[in-house]
């Protein structure tokens, strides 16, 4: 599973308070979708796949791999490749 940060979100372009909504609102969703462990004010990753529902956007994967770690970009660049 691909996730993102609020840091990440920021590096690619959202403002420090946009991106924390963003976060918020996914931790939510996932709380809703049974992911109760999202219910914590400590974690602060969350999947891609949520954030670009809440967005309506899909994240360009190079952004991705931009503002990504490298043990995470490897995950990015085998979901592309898995389908």
């Amino acid at each position: 599973m691909v996730t993102i940060t609020r840091k990440d979100l920021i590096a690619l372009g959202y403002g420090p308070s946009f991106a924390r909504d963003i976060i918020r609102q996914a931790k939510h969703l996932m709380v809703q979708r049974g992911y109760g462990f999202y219910n914590t004010k400590k974690l602060g990753r969350v999947p891609v796949e949520a954030v670009e529902e809440i967005l309506g956007v899909k994240l360009k994967q190079e952004d991705l791999l931009k503002s990504c770690d490298t043990a995470e970009a490897t995950l990015i660049k085998e979901r592309d490749f898995n389908g």
